[in-house]
C-alpha cells in the first residue's frame, strides 16, 4: 500500500526542493467564507449594541427621546385620524380631503429629512470608525460601509416607520382592507434605503474635506451649532411650510414624486400612477448600488483623511490669552487669591469646553417667538423682560454653580486637599457668573425699553437681574452641592461634560421660578393683576385669588428666598468642606 502524502506535505516538500513557489495566500474573505453583506450585517449588530449600551447610561439623552417619542406620538395620533377620513371618503365615493399630489409632497418631505439627518449623523462621530480604525486591518472597507450603512438604516428606521405606519394603517381603516400597508410598507423601506445610501456617502465626504482643512476644522463645531440652531428656528417659528412652498416643484418632479405613487399604489380610488410605482422602485435599486459604491469611496477618503489640528503655538495662545484677561476682569471683585484662582479656572474652563452650557441653552427655543413678534409688529410682550431676568439668573446658577463637586472632574481629590476650603470654592463659582450679570441686565433693560416700561420700571429691572443672578449662584450652590453628579454625557467622540443632576436641575428650576414670579407681582403692577386672573381660573372648589392676597404671598415667597439664600450658603461650604472621597 502506497503512503497518501497531503497537498500541504506536498507543497513543503516541493517549497524545500525548491521545484515550485509557495502557494499564494488566500484573502480574507476567501479565508473565512464572510461575504461583504454578511460581515456588514455582523459588524452593524456589533455597532447597535455598542449604541444601545452606550444610551442604557445616557439619562441626559434618555430623556430627549422620551420626549420626542411623546411628539412622535402624538403625531401619529394625528396623521392616522386623517388618514382615516381619507380612507373613509374613498370608500363612499367622496372626494378626500387631500389629494394624490399633497401626499406625495408628504413622502418626498420625508424623504429629503431622512437624507439630511443621515448626512448629519454620517459627518458626526456615528460615521467615524471605532478603535481608531483597527476594523480596516482586519476587514476591506467594504465590509466596513456596508456595515455603517446597515446600522443607520436600523437606527433610523424607527423614526422613518412609525409615522408611515400609522398614516397607512388608518388609511387602510378607513377603507376596510389591509392593501393600503403594502403599499405604504414599501414606500417606507424604499426611502429609508435610499435615504442612507444617498445621505451617508455627503456626510462621509463632507467630513473628509473638514478633516483635510485646519481652517474648516475649527468652525466644525460653529457649524454644528449654526445647523442646530437654524434647524430649530425653522421648525418653530413656522417658517418650515415656507421652505416646502420654496421647493414644491422639486418635490412634485419626478422621481420624487413617485414615492406617493408607490405608497398608494395598492389603494384603490385614489388615482395613483403604476409606472410611477414602477420607477420608484427601479430608482431605488440603482441608488441603493450606486450610493454604497459611493459610500465606500467616500469612506475612504474621510478615514484616510490626515486630519488638520491647530498649530501648537496657536493652542498656546488659545489656552494662555483668556486666563489674563479673566484674572484682570474678576481681580476687583475678588481679592482672595483661592476664589479667584476658582473662579478663573471656571471660566477658562467653560471657554475651553463650552459643551458644558449646552445644558442651559433648551429655554431660548422660547425666544423664536419674541423675535417674530419683535419682526412683526417692532414691540414685545409685557413678560419678555422678567423672561430675560428668569432665564440669566437660571442659566448663570445651572452653568456653574449647580454642581460645584461634579464640575472638578479629576482635579477633585486636589481640591478637597487644598488649603483653599469649602468657603474659596463657593465663592469662587459665585464670583464665576458675575461678568454676565452686566450682559443680562443690560438685556433686560433694553427688552423693557421694547416692551414699553416706564423709567422707573426699567431701573427696577437692571436691579432686579443683578440680585437674582447673585441669589440664584448662592441657591444654585447649596442645592448642587447636596446633589453632586459626577457622571458625564458624551456628545461627539471624546467629547463629555457633566452636567447637574436631575434632582438638582428641579428643584434649583422650581426654587428660581417661584422667586422671579413672586418679584415680578411685587414690582409690577400687569404682572400683578394678570397673575391674580390666571390663579383665580386654575383655583378648584370656586376659589379666587384677590391682589392684595397675591401681593402678600408674594412678599411672603420673597422672605423665604431671603432666609434661603444664607442657609443654602453655608450648606454648600459645610458640604464641601466635609465631602470625602469613597
Amino acid at each position: 500500500m502506497t503512503e497518501e502524502t497531503s497537498p500541504a506535505c506536498e507543497c513543503r516538500q516541493d517549497v524545500e526542493a525548491g521545484t515550485a513557489e509557495p502557494p499564494a495566500i488566500t484573502s480574507d474573505r476567501r479565508a473565512d467564507g464572510l461575504s461583504t453583506l454578511t460581515a456588514g450585517v455582523e459588524l452593524a449588530r456589533i455597532e447597535l449594541r455598542r449604541g444601545y449600551r452606550w444610551l442604557r447610561g445616557q439619562d441626559f439623552w434618555l430623556l430627549y427621546m422620551a420626549v420626542s417619542a411623546l411628539g412622535l406620538l402624538f403625531g401619529s395620533w394625528v396623521a392616522f385620524d386623517v388618514s382615516r377620513s381619507i380612507g373613509t371618503a374613498l370608500a363612499t365615493g367622496e372626494s378626500p380631503p387631500l389629494s394624490l399630489a399633497a401626499v406625495g409632497i408628504a413622502w418626498s418631505v420625508l424623504w429629503l429629512f431622512l437624507t439630511a439627518t443621515l448626512a448629519v449623523d454620517a459627518l458626526g462621530s456615528n460615521g467615524d470608525l471605532a478603535n481608531d480604525g483597527h476594523y480596516l486591518t482586519i476587514r476591506p472597507a467594504a465590509d466596513v460601509v456596508v456595515g455603517k450603512l446597515l446600522a443607520a438604516a436600523a437606527k433610523f428606521a424607527v423614526l422613518v416607520f412609525v409615522l408611515p405606519l400609522a398614516t397607512t394603517l388608518g388609511l387602510a381603516v378607513g377603507v376596510g382592507t389591509p392593501l393600503p400597508l403594502v403599499g405604504g410598507l414599501a414606500a417606507t423601506v424604499v426611502v429609508t434605503l435610499t435615504a442612507t445610501a444617498i445621505g451617508y456617502p455627503i456626510g462621509l465626504a463632507t467630513k473628509g474635506v473638514i478633516h483635510r482643512s485646519e481652517r474648516l476644522f475649527r468652525l466644525k463645531p460653529v457649524l454644528g451649532v449654526g445647523i442646530g440652531v437654524g434647524y430649530m428656528i425653522v421648525m418653530i417659528s413656522g417658517e418650515f411650510t415656507t421652505v416646502i412652498e420654496w421647493i414644491t416643484p422639486v418635490l412634485q418632479a419626478p422621481p420624487l414624486a413617485w414615492l406617493g405613487d408607490l405608497a398608494l399604489s395598492t389603494t384603490v380610488g385614489v388615482g395613483a400612477s403604476g409606472v410611477g410605482a414602477i420607477g420608484a422602485l427601479g430608482v431605488a435599486g440603482v441608488a441603493v448600488v450606486a450610493g454604497t459604491r459611493s459610500t465606500v469611496v467616500a469612506a475612504r477618503y474621510a478615514w484616510s483623511a490626515d486630519r488638520a489640528r491647530p498649530t501648537e503655538d496657536d493652542a498656546d495662545d488659545a489656552a494662555v490669552a483668556p486666563d489674563h484677561r479673566i484674572d484682570r476682569l474678576l481681580r476687583p471683585v475678588c481679592q482672595r487669591p483661592a476664589a479667584l484662582s476658582i473662579a478663573s479656572t471656571t471660566l477658562v474652563r467653560a471657554y475651553r469646553s463650552p459643551l458644558q452650557l449646552v445644558f442651559v441653552a433648551f429655554p431660548l427655543v422660547a425666544a423664536i417667538p419674541l423675535g417674530e413678534s419683535l419682526l412683526a409688529t417692532g414691540t414685545l410682550p409685557w413678560y419678555a423682560p422678567w423672561a430675560v431676568v428668569w432665564y440669566g439668573a437660571w442659566a448663570a446658577g445651572a452653568a456653574v454653580p449647580l454642581n460645584p463637586l461634579g464640575n472638578q472632574g479629576a482635579t477633585l481629590p486636589t481640591l478637597l486637599s487644598a488649603p483653599a476650603g469649602g468657603r474659596s470654592v463657593v465663592h469662587g463659582h459665585v464670583v464665576a457668573v458675575l461678568p454676565i450679570t452686566l450682559v443680562i441686565a443690560g438685556l433686560a433693560v433694553g427688552v423693557g425699553v421694547l416692551a414699553g416700561e416706564s423709567g422707573t420700571a426699567l431701573a427696577v429691572l437692571a436691579v432686579a437681574s443683578v440680585v437674582a443672578i447673585v441669589a440664584a449662584a448662592v441657591l444654585a450652590a447649596g442645592i448642587g452641592a447636596v446633589f453632586p453628579r459626577f457622571a458625564a454625557v458624551d456628545f461627539a467622540g471624546a467629547r463629555r461634560a457633566v452636567p447637574p443632576s436631575k434632582v438638582a436641575y428641579g428643584v434649583f428650576s422650581q426654587a428660581l421660578t417661584l422667586a422671579v414670579v413672586a418679584g415680578a407681582v411685587v414690582v409690577d403692577d400687569s404682572v400683578r393683576e394678570l397673575s391674580a386672573v390666571v390663579l383665580s381660573a386654575w383655583l378648584p372648589f370656586g376659589l379666587t385669588m384677590g391682589v392684595d392676597t397675591l401681593m402678600t404671598g408674594s412678599w411672603i415667597v420673597l422672605g423665604c428666598v431671603a432666609v434661603a439664600v444664607p442657609i443654602a450658603y453655608r450648606v454648600a461650604v459645610r458640604r464641601v468642606n466635609d465631602y470625602r472621597l469613597a
